[in-house]
């Protein structure tokens, strides 16, 4: 399985945060790959900058450590995004939904409100 993870999940892999469920850990273990957006690194990078997050790491090193693999923006993934439906009101995450229904990701996100699209999904 390829997963693609949310800025969310990254932050909690950097803390360790006790919300990471074992059973999330195992899927991560387990994967074939792990990628992160374009997007992701930047929501990550400008919530860090604005001190939004509880981590001082900064996004290039999470590349290494995690070994993640790094996914440019699709060209045509405005497409998918622009029809979405207006479940989520967050435009980066539509972004990164249209990057995962796209690239055949399986997203790994806790967000309920992300989960609740048509995209393949797991927490």
């Amino acid at each position: 399985m390829r997963l693609l993870l949310d800025t969310q999940i990254l932050i909690w892999m950097v803390n360790g945060d006790r919300r990471f469920r074992l059973e999330l850990s195992t899927t991560i273990a387990n994967a074939d790959s792990l990628h992160v957006s374009a997007v992701t690194a930047f929501e990550y990078s400008d919530l860090q900058s604005r001190g939004r997050i509880p981590v001082d790491e900064p996004f290039d090193e999470l590349v290494d450590r995690f070994d993640l693999e790094m996914e440019g923006y699709p060209v045509d993934c405005w497409r998918v995004a622009v029809q979405l439906p207006r479940i989520h009101r967050d435009p980066v995450d539509r972004m990164m939904i249209a990057h995962a229904i796209a690239g055949d990701f399986t997203l790994v996100t806790a967000d309920r409100t992300i989960r609740a699209y048509p995209v393949k999904s797991c927490w």
